[in-house]
């Protein structure tokens, strides 16, 4: 195995941990407050993650290497973002 593989490997397997670690955490969260419904702590994680996502997707220096499929991505998170948005007003 090539060095460019075993540090692929290594940031996926650091992907899979942290979105492991994050799923958790909004688990835990889930019940925590008797008033709450679960469902509304999981729009507000997902409102949350479009806006930090898009912030990321959205920096000069990655657009300029995107694929289609990641821009995509991006046009989704956005397009949920302002659909919440609009359901707010």
């Amino acid at each position: 195995m090539d060095d460019t593989e075993r540090q692929l490997r290594e940031a996926d397997a650091a992907v899979d941990k942290a979105v492991a670690d994050f799923i958790s955490k909004i688990e835990t969260m889930s019940g925590r407050w008797d008033g709450v419904a679960p469902a509304y702590i999981l729009e507000s994680v997902l409102l949350a993650l479009c806006e930090e996502m898009t912030r990321l997707i959205d920096d000069p220096d990655l657009a300029n290497v995107m694929g289609e499929a990641m821009l995509k991505l991006s046009d989704a998170l956005a397009d949920y973002r302002g659909l919440r948005g609009e359901e707010d007003l």
